[in-house]
């Protein structure tokens, strides 16, 4: 492949193998129409796209308390899977919520370098002190942030000390995320180089949309042509587990360049999609774009029939969906995804570096999300580790349901022997309101989620909370007078009382639909 400029056109790309835009928006529609709105916000499992988050944390962040390393790493399982977060970036992309700094001073990311590569020791000691063997990677992430912002010898040195710490086996999968801008750095193929030699078997790169007038109003610092040369630079080195991440419900972005993103995608050979609808965030720059120009952004009912769209096209090329939001060609996504979803207490997450997140032993946890603090307490010997909170059993059954219906599906009977708490008490009339609006299949004490309900995934999680979850949340709102700039809202991976912190932002997608 060479990148002469000459981008093949969707149509070319196309051939025979896929509907074309007219079907793909037939039958995205035709789904659309289908949807009992109404009846699903009666529920409580659909929310408007300023409503809508994920959940990434389960209790949220608001519900957490200041805790120690040493509680968070007792109890700790045998294998891990394991998270770094590399905070620094070029540009500030508009719709990124995750903690990051914009193009800081070599001597700043030198100095955050040291710290991870300090912490990651502090981590493994704490580990081994109670657990044989210490640190066993299931999966590594490098995540952020730009990972690839970092030189190769900076690069280098992390993952040396990474190993020397954390033991691999012959299946580790160890995952690192580009920009496709940094192709640009005349350093850049050094990186790549360091990061294979580093171990990196699995790569995620953000392309988020293949038109140009979307890229640029993300601020995303790339457009087609840095896609085209990352993907060759790649297969040079005999890559191919590629994953690209894509967002629908973008500004600019509309059913036809949506679609054509897609085709031209999969023409170019990609086999592994990550596919998320854009989340607002009062901290994000597209969120005070939204309020100015709602207009822009596809309403509510096109978000929708993005989603159907994908999949429609994804399952005519013969891709698979496991976990929700991510589609491969083959049997497996990515053994990290499946853990995380599925095993996660028996592979515990841990997390390493300003803001990340983890769930260790029953704990959960976050570190500190400041980088100036962050680099205090390491540099002084410190843990970084902030709030958290270690849940009791129920706690543990809910949380694995949120997870587990994203994946391969809920066993209730398995849960019960796991924590002693009968899931299907609990939950039997939410269950079996579930399962009349068709949002979940039941099958004895097993419970997975239909197509239809993919679609609302997180909407039907955030049922399981606790009342005691749901009533912190809401105590703790009631305290936050500057959602943009509190940490505790700022951070908060979750959709658990999040449109009820004062300020709210009014949802201009519920006004025009009359919702």
């Amino acid at each position: 492949m060479s990148n002469s400029g000459a981008f093949p056109t969707a149509a070319s790309e196309r051939g025979d193998r896929l509907p074309d835009f007219a079907a793909a928006t037939q039958y995205a529609e035709a789904r659309v129409r289908s949807i009992p709105l109404t009846d699903w916000r009666a529920l409580g499992v659909y929310r408007t796209p300023l409503e809508y988050y994920l959940i990434g944390t389960y209790p949220p962040l608001k519900y957490l308390h200041d805790i120690g390393a040493d509680e968070v790493f007792s109890g700790i399982s045998p294998a891990q899977n394991i998270y770094l977060h590399i905070p620094f970036c070029e540009q500030y992309c508009t719709f990124c919520h995750f903690h990051k700094e914009i193009n800081s001073s070599t001597s700043r990311v030198g100095r955050y370098v040291d710290a991870l590569r300090r912490e990651i020791a502090m981590a493994g000691a704490a580990v081994a002190a109670g657990t044989p063997g210490g640190l066993c990677a299931s999966s590594v992430y490098f995540g952020g942030g730009t990972p690839s912002y970092l030189s190769a010898d900076q690069l280098g040195a992390l993952a040396s000390d990474l190993w020397r710490t954390v033991a691999t086996t012959p299946d580790t999968e160890i995952t690192f995320e580009l920009h496709p801008g940094v192709v640009r750095q005349p350093d850049y193929a050094d990186r790549l180089d360091a990061m294979v030699e580093g171990g990196v078997n699995r790569w995620v790169f953000g392309v988020q949309s293949m038109d140009e007038d979307v890229l640029r109003k993300l601020n995303r610092g790339h457009g087609r042509a840095e896609v085209y040369r990352l993907l060759e630079m790649l297969r040079d080195r005999g890559i191919d587990n590629v994953n690209v991440d894509l967002i629908f419900g973008l500004p600019r972005q509309n059913l036809r360049n949506w679609y054509d993103t897609i085709v031209e995608l999969l023409g170019l050979g990609l086999t592994k999609f990550n596919i998320f609808p854009l989340m607002f965030k009062r901290s994000d720059p597209i969120t005070r774009h939204y309020i100015r120009e709602p207009e822009i952004f596809p309403d509510e009912l096109d978000r929708l029939r993005m989603h159907f769209m994908a999949e429609y096209l994804l399952t005519a090329a013969e891709f698979t969906r496991g976990p929700v939001f991510y589609y491969a060609k083959g049997a497996v996504h990515s053994r990290q995804q499946e853990r995380k979803f599925d095993a996660i207490e028996e592979d515990n997450l841990v997390g390493l570096g300003v803001s990340s997140f983890g769930y260790v032993g029953g704990t959960q946890y976050y570190n500190v999300c400041d980088t100036g603090r962050y680099l205090a307490d390491v540099e002084s010997g410190n843990s970084p580790v902030w709030r958290g909170h270690t849940l009791p059993a129920e706690e543990r059954l809910r949380r694995s349901i949120m997870f587990g219906i994203r994946s391969g599906g809920v066993d209730l009977d398995h849960l019960e022997r796991v924590f002693g708490v009968d899931g299907r008490q609990l939950f039997g009339p939410l269950l079996d309101r579930l399962a009349e609006q068709d949002l979940v299949d039941i099958d004895e004490s097993r419970f997975t989620l239909t197509d239809l309900g993919c679609t609302v995934v997180d909407g039907i999680g955030h049922l399981f909370a606790s009342d005691e979850v749901l009533a912190k949340v809401a105590e703790v709102n009631g305290t936050i007078l500057t959602p943009a700039a509190d940490p505790l809202d700022r951070y908060d991976y979750s959709p658990i009382g999040r449109i009820d912190v004062p300020g709210g932002i009014v949802d201009h997608y519920r006004d025009r639909a009359g919702r």
